[in-house]
């Protein structure tokens, strides 16, 4: 009987988790969580995500994923309806060892990974319900690269319904390696886990009444070695924060070349279909003309926003990056960053070519591709924009101009990898940068010029912009950590037990980033009528129109006479880290998904003199559109400009 009693009263001190020492990782157990509805749904689920995204370049140890992700699944009950041809076309592809595998040599340029990618994202996205995807993604997790696998989560994450919610943490992150320097990686693995949990020196011999009033005091059972509580920090300080270099610009534009991979690759698919009009008949054309103008916008249609967001994205970089050099004093493409290490730990080689040599092949790659750009355009009769088709053409031969520039640059070692090689998820190349400024400049010369001019009101007076007030833009560097959870040379999932819970300090690398104090701008709009109309606001170097550089954009509900509106931009905060992720109890549910550049770097760097610019506001028609980012070729109904000046705060 006393032995029951104090089995029972064990079982009591163990319901409210394990001992924790007194450490800030101790989570919440599951099913208490403030009483709101769902939220054991939802923390189970952010849980399982975290879980295969924590040291996922390693082998998964985590018994119960294990089990889920043991076999394919073939059931074509548990993918979405329609779907299943997708599925089994992507099975074939498993089965022949066409996917890469977690250890293998892998290189973002091979041309093989777009169709891999795709049905990894398939796999992951037509799942039926929320278990076949578990099983889906642990299998993925568990067969499949790592990269692969993040890559088509990141994208599945933010398309499904039952996952959408759930917060991703930031890709340099969970894989650190494709975003910081080999001194950093290096200096995180030698990290031992001693130096990040305290050890137990003694265990004291304890009564059985001392463990049945332990229950009440708990924190009175063990002696451990004093240790710190404070994060462990290596240093990745530069004197500048450059741009190019920024951790959360090269996740977004990872994620946005992802997403244009994809949607070529469907596009592609879709242009090899029978081309069939309302159900029965064959498209009928007037000429071959007609026949390659329906082609063309067939094959461009299926990743037309794809390829305008890439194009977008392209301007925003190349007007940043221009401004950052103007406040510098300091040209973006003669920077050179230390190397990085692959997922596998092998550094990237560089190219043995000199300067002139790299610019001839740069010169011979956009001259290429200025005459595909040239032959459609001249095929094109007027249904599509200049500018709309040599933005599509760019964007359907992205990953072929990157292959041939790596191939003419590095040459064929399949097993040396290259920064051309991960050009998807890293811009502090040079010659990756130094290729984008280029098709940027490609781009301009086709954009038309009367985009730029106000249209004249058709019988009518146009709205006039007739004050602007800007407050003063400060600009400055802050110090942001980035969790290095995934570099501990530990597994940190034994079984069903989380060694998470046992860590007392977090292992951090310190960086410095841009940010901007929050200004604000106001504007004072006269409508002659009440209309609708957008008001879009750039950035511009004092008397030229470009590079522009986007500021905001919002819908304009003008009434007669005077309208004010006033937009604020707040100084950006950091986004929670993986730890701060996994020791949540309930992770907040806004989600920022964005197609522009992260919101820190609204504002280009300032001058302790000031970098004078000027603020560009247009008023256009309303499209009705609800993109975040601006659209070209909208006629313009009033302009105007406004001389600013950026300030920046030195620390």
């Amino acid at each position: 009987m006393l032995r029951l009693t104090f089995v029972c009263l064990c079982l009591l001190v163990l319901q409210d988790g394990t001992e924790s020492f007194g450490s800030p990782w101790k989570m919440t157990p599951f099913g208490r969580h403030f009483g709101l509805p769902n939220v054991e749904v939802d923390f189970n689920r952010q849980h399982f995500l975290l879980n295969l995204l924590i040291q996922v370049h390693k082998p998964l140890l985590h018994e119960e994923l294990i089990t889920m992700g043991s076999q394919f699944n073939d059931d074509p009950r548990s993918y979405n309806e329609g779907t299943w041809r997708y599925i089994k076309d992507f099975q074939e592809r498993v089965l022949q060892n066409r996917i890469p595998g977690p250890f293998a040599i892998f290189n973002q340029l091979d041309d093989e990974m777009p169709q891999n990618l795709l049905g990894i994202y398939r796999f992951l996205t037509m799942a039926m319900d929320w278990s076949s995807f578990q099983r889906n993604a642990c299998y993925a997790r568990i067969h499949f690269h790592p990269l692969l696998f993040v890559n088509a989560l990141q994208m599945a994450v933010e398309e499904r319904q039952d996952t959408k919610d759930l917060r991703m943490p930031v890709m340099f992150e969970v894989l650190p390696q494709l975003y910081l320097e080999k001194e950093v990686i290096l200096a995180a693995q030698e990290i031992t886990w001693n130096q990040l949990t305290p050890i137990r020196l003694v265990t004291p011999k304890r009564r059985w009444m001392d463990i049945l009033l332990g229950y009440r005091n708990p924190k009175q059972s063990w002696t451990e070695e004093p240790i710190p509580t404070d994060p462990l920090i290596i240093d990745n300080e530069r004197k500048v924060a450059y741009l190019s270099l920024d951790l959360e610009v090269n996740s977004h534009w990872n994620s946005l070349i992802n997403r244009l991979i994809i949607s070529i690759e469907e596009g592609k698919e879709k242009s090899n279909q029978p081309i069939i009009v309302d159900g029965d008949r064959l498209v009928a054309f007037r000429g071959s003309f007609d026949e390659v103008n329906y082609l063309n916008q067939m094959s461009l249609g299926s990743h037309f926003h794809n390829s305008k967001l890439y194009v977008y994205n392209l301007h925003q970089f190349v007007a940043a990056l221009t401004m950052e050099d103007l406040a510098t004093g300091q040209r973006s493409m003669d920077l050179i960053d230390p190397p990085l290490l692959t997922t596998g730990g092998v550094p990237y080689k560089g190219t043995s070519l000199n300067i002139e040599a790299v610019k001839g092949i740069l010169d011979l790659t956009i001259d290429n591709l200025k005459e595909q750009i040239e032959m459609a355009v001249k095929l094109n009769n007027h249904s599509m924009d200049d500018l709309s088709i040599a933005g599509g053409i760019i964007g359907n031969n992205y990953l072929h101009i990157c292959r041939q520039l790596s191939l003419a640059v590095n040459g064929h070692g399949i097993n040396q990898p290259t920064m051309l090689g991960s050009a998807t998820s890293n811009l502090r190349d040079p010659i990756y940068r130094s290729l984008l400024f280029r098709i940027n400049e490609l781009l301009q010369s086709y954009e038309n010029a009367d985009i730029f001019t106000e249209v004249e009101g058709e019988g009518t007076e146009p709205p006039k912009i007739v004050d602007i007030q800007v407050s003063r833009l400060v600009t400055f560097e802050e110090y942001m950590t980035t969790d290095l959870i995934n570099l501990i040379d530990q597994q940190l999932l034994l079984s069903q037990r989380n060694n998470l819970q046992f860590l007392r300090r977090h292992l951090v690398a310190r960086q410095r980033r841009l940010n901007h104090e929050t200004f604000s701008i106001d504007l004072d709009i006269v409508a002659p009528e009440d209309l609708v109309a957008e008001a879009r606001m750039y950035l511009t170097l004092p008397n030229q129109l470009t590079p522009r550089l986007h500021l905001d954009s919002f819908k304009c509900s003008l009434k007669r006479g005077l309208n004010q509106f006033e937009r604020v931009f707040p100084t950006a905060n950091p986004k929670h880290t993986l730890s701060e992720l996994y020791e949540a109890a309930y992770p907040s549910t806004v989600v920022t998904s964005s197609n522009r550049f992260p919101p820190h770097l609204l504002l280009p760097r300032g001058t302790g003199d000031g970098l004078k610019l000027q603020l560009l506001v247009e008023l256009t028609k309303w499209n009705g559109s609800e993109l975040d980012f601006d659209e070209v070729s909208v006629p313009v109904l009033a302009k105007t400009l406004k001389d600013v000046i950026i300030f920046h705060s030195q620390a």
